[in-house]
């Protein structure tokens, strides 16, 4: 005769919480820590010292898609995720913007760091005959 322990099938309601508050205080700390390195970013790179190089109009236009990615993305998924409401599934525009912006600004802020890395390596050949 097998006895079961219907103990270990119950599942503490704390660790079920636990998704949902990893979600909403991850998500805040990402939140915060993208927009004070946005306007670090931004400051730096309009500074008297890298507006003369065109690597940093890259990175300040990066700056600005990673913004929009951080604010609006993370936000809708901070909502949608932690809190349990349902705003993508309830509003099919939120959900086509979500999704445009979170494969566009993704997209677009990693082509124009990779186009701010090839200014640089070609702004510091001296030889002109290279290509």
């Amino acid at each position: 005769m097998s006895v079961t322990n219907m103990s270990s099938n119950i599942i503490d309601p704390t660790l079920l919480l636990i998704p949902y508050q990893l979600n909403i205080y991850l998500g805040l700390f990402i939140f915060i820590t993208g927009n004070i390195s946005w306007i670090g970013n931004i400051i730096v790179f309009s500074s008297r010292n890298f507006r003369g190089r065109a690597c940093s109009i890259y990175l300040i236009a990066e700056s600005y898609f990673n913004f929009l990615y951080f604010d609006y993305v993370l936000v809708i998924r901070m909502i949608q995720k932690g809190f349990r409401l349902p705003i993508i599934n309830r509003y099919d525009v939120v959900c086509k913007i979500r999704q445009f912006l979170s494969q566009y600004t993704h997209q677009v802020a990693f082509t124009l760091i990779t186009l701010a890395t090839i200014d640089r390596l070609l702004s510091t050949h001296h030889s002109i005959g290279m290509f």
